[in-house]
């Protein structure tokens, strides 16, 4: 009977593996084939030319003359990407030129037989601080339409190459979209009190173009809204926006000082072609001393290509409804930001 039973048993196990073995599953296998990673490319030129190799001459420069450079910016190629550009001017080099008696005499020198003895003097060789220099930018996209412009300095402002350029300072000009270009408009400007001691004197120098792809990071500053729309370089107020380029959400650090101590500013952003900034990003209460720091990470279900990003006290905002009132305390783009949102695309069955 144990016989039985055991065999029985063995029997049972086996079918059961057996029909196991046989059941059936509804099924579907998909296969995405062909994917690719593709790096982009940086690669700027400067007056239709790449490497840019054009120079500039401002010739017998007088007190009061003014002389200028201006040159084009393009960001081009097939998979050009939206960049932040800086300008720099590097190895200056000043030296005496050309000596006159004037120039001799004006620097305490002693001008004999068409020479100047110079003495216990000093021949001072600094062009760069008596040339003043103003700055101006506009910025087109692909199709050749402006969408953005700033001064950064201006003449009345009487800042000199030596006050914007000291110390291997880069000026960060703005944001160039993708196959768009940038027209760049400079002046310089001779002092007019420059005196005699500045004849025949000579300064080289390179103009240097830096441009890096965008990583998420924006400059604000604030601006003189009575008309020129400069930015004001020499105070505090301003702050830095800190994002993700291509993120599903919009998330990012603000960090800065404002105008208006214990107030609620709000972080907002946009663009139509003008002055509309309608996009809620976040808000903050600043400190007694004007200092404001905060987060957020919005999902806003759109992308922002192209777009100004400014911090304005919470009664001008007025729910997107935005009053033009305290501009003077606002924060202003230095240049236009680019966010791609990531899951766009992906469409939920649930």
């Amino acid at each position: 009977m144990k016989k039985i039973l055991k065999s029985l048993m063995v029997i049972t196990a086996v079918a059961a593996v057996a029909i196991g073995g046989t059941v059936a599953y509804f099924s579907d296998e998909e296969k995405s084939v062909g994917n690719t990673f593709t790096a982009g490319t940086i690669d700027i030129s400067v007056n239709n030319m790449n490497p840019w190799s054009e120079s500039f001459a401002m010739d017998d420069m007088k007190p009061d003359y003014i002389d200028y450079i201006n040159f084009e910016i393009e960001n081009e190629g097939e998979s050009a990407n939206p960049v932040n550009v800086w300008k720099d001017i590097t190895e200056i080099v000043e030296i005496t030129g050309v000596v006159s008696e004037p120039e001799c005499d004006g620097q305490g020198g002693n001008w004999s037989n068409d020479a100047c003895s110079w003495g216990g003097a000093t021949d001072n060789n600094d062009l760069s601080s008596v040339i003043i220099y103003d700055l101006y930018v506009e910025v087109y996209d692909s199709s050749n339409t402006p969408i953005w412009e700033q001064t950064l300095y201006l003449d009345s402002e009487g800042k000199t190459l030596d006050d914007v350029y000291a110390g291997a300072k880069k000026v960060f000009l703005g944001m160039i979209p993708a196959n768009g270009y940038m027209q760049v408009r400079q002046s310089y400007h001779m002092n007019e009190n420059a005196g005699n001691e500045y004849q025949g004197d000579q300064m080289t120098f390179n103009i240097e173009l830096y441009a890096e792809q965008l990583h998420g990071e924006a400059w604000l500053e604030n601006k003189d809204t009575s008309g020129p729309w400069n930015v004001l370089q020499d105070d505090d107020f301003k702050g830095t926006l800190t994002y993700e380029v291509k993120n599903p959400t919009f998330d990012f650090e603000f960090d800065g000082k404002v105008a208006l101590p214990n107030t609620t500013y709000v972080l907002a952003a946009g663009y139509d072609g003008g002055t509309n900034v309608d996009t809620y990003l976040g808000e903050s209460i600043s400190n007694g001393s004007g200092d404001i720091n905060f987060t957020g990470d919005m999902e806003l279900g759109k992308d922002m290509k192209d777009v100004k990003v400014w911090l304005l006290p919470k009664t001008a905002w007025n729910d997107g409804a935005i009053q033009w009132t305290q501009m003077d305390k606002w924060l202003w783009e230095t240049g236009l930001i680019w966010y791609e949102d990531t899951d766009l695309l992906i469409v939920s069955s649930y």
